[in-house]
């Protein structure tokens, strides 16, 4: 029978591995919305969302202007787009196996 901690460590194992696909299919589910690698995609996030915080929504609206049009110009890659959906809902089920590793650990 594994241990208290056996079952945490997996518990934890599951749930990252869980939040990680979910944030990679959600980024692949959404790929008509933005023209950058990842890399790219990042620093424009953080970019965008410190012009948000610090000069307001009118500012941060205008600097997405560019990789609006950039975007709409790319189109939606559909395979990826339902890949990232099957991401999202394996991620689902990963987490839920880790609340129930976590809740069987907790009892």
């Amino acid at each position: 029978m594994p241990t208290d901690a056996h079952l945490n460590i997996a518990a934890f194992a599951l749930s990252a591995t869980g939040a990680t696909l979910g944030i990679a299919g959600t980024l692949m589910q959404a790929n008509a919305y933005y023209p950058f690698a990842a890399k790219q995609f990042v620093e424009h996030m953080v970019r965008v969302s410190k012009t948000l915080v610090t000069k307001g929504y009118g500012a941060a609206k205008e600097e997405m202007h560019v990789a609006v049009k950039l975007s709409e110009a790319r189109g939606e890659d559909r395979a990826r787009s339902l890949t990232g959906l099957y991401l999202v809902a394996v991620a689902f089920l990963l987490q839920l196996a880790g609340a129930g590793l976590a809740l069987v650990a907790a009892l």
